[in-house]
């Protein structure tokens, strides 16, 4: 996929199909491949743009105070959708995704069509604390390949190492191949734990789904509880299980709502 300059960075994206613009946003882990089953199906109607988030995959790995936070990500957000011509947009986010997705609801609304939500939270608590803290344990201490290991298995889970090992395996593949040093890992694992844009959420005004996942080893589902209490007029949905990639366990349950939810949008942004 081409390397795109937005100006303050490169970025590796994809851009496939034609129609509405759907960005779709991936989480930690920061990899676009992690959405190839919705881009495979969205394409056919919608034009699906993602990316490699700064200090992942294949886009530029800055480094330094700043360099990393969901405000910035979400900027790059912004700097791509200009840059490919992009004014407005459905927007997907999972996970760290997710929290880029709040910031770009609530600074830029004007550019966000409608919003999903999938396996995110809305600020650390304990829980959350811990998962990330013991992920960059591992990372300073075992270095880069471990933590790659370690994160895909809170990530995909074991009911994915299962049953979609193929596709757990290909997508720890790339990773291995391209992440970041500790510095970079640690740094977003930090972002991750920074975010909080909980009294402001009740600002969000476009047609939200929110999906959670009951067995998420990673983001416990009582989050999507919380954004849905939260957020007005959002709708909310829970998969029994999928782990955290939900979205890559079940992914033809995931487009089909998605489908639905987006059709109802449109009538109404």
């Amino acid at each position: 996929m081409p390397r795109i300059d937005i100006g303050h960075i490169t970025l590796n994206c994809a851009d496939e199909g034609e129609g509405p613009a759907f960005v779709f946003i991936p989480g930690l882990v920061g990899l676009y491949d992690a959405w190839s089953f919705q881009l495979d199906h969205f394409a056919k109607r919608y034009r699906c743009v993602t990316f490699d988030h700064r200090g992942t995959g294949e886009s530029d790995k800055p480094t330094g105070p700043g360099s990393y936070s969901t405000g910035v990500i979400a900027d790059d957000v912004i700097a791509l959708m200009d840059t490919l011509g992009i004014e407005k947009a459905h927007i997907a986010g999972t996970s760290t995704g997710g929290c880029i997705l709040q910031n770009l609801a609530l600074d830029h609304p004007d550019r966000v069509r409608a919003c999903i939500f999938n396996n995110t939270w809305v600020t650390a608590d304990e829980f959350i604390t811990r998962v990330a803290l013991t992920r960059k344990r591992i990372a300073e201490s075992y270095g880069p390949e471990e933590y790659v290991k370690v994160s895909s298995m809170f990530t995909s889970g074991a009911d994915q190492f299962r049953h979609n090992l193929d596709a757990v395996m290909e997508l720890e593949r790339r990773a291995l191949e391209t992440v970041g040093d500790v510095e970079i890992l640690t740094a977003r694992l930090d972002m991750m734990l920074a975010h909080d844009r909980s009294d402001e959420i009740a600002g969000i005004d476009k047609p939200a789904m929110i999906i959670g996942t009951v067995d998420d080893a990673t983001i416990p589902y009582y989050f999507a509880e919380d954004l849905h209490a939260a957020i007005p007029g959002s709708r909310m949905e829970l998969f029994d299980d999928g782990g955290h990639y939900s979205y890559r366990r079940h992914p033809e349950k995931w487009n089909t709502l998605i489908e639905g939810f987006l059709a109802e949008a449109e009538k109404t942004v």
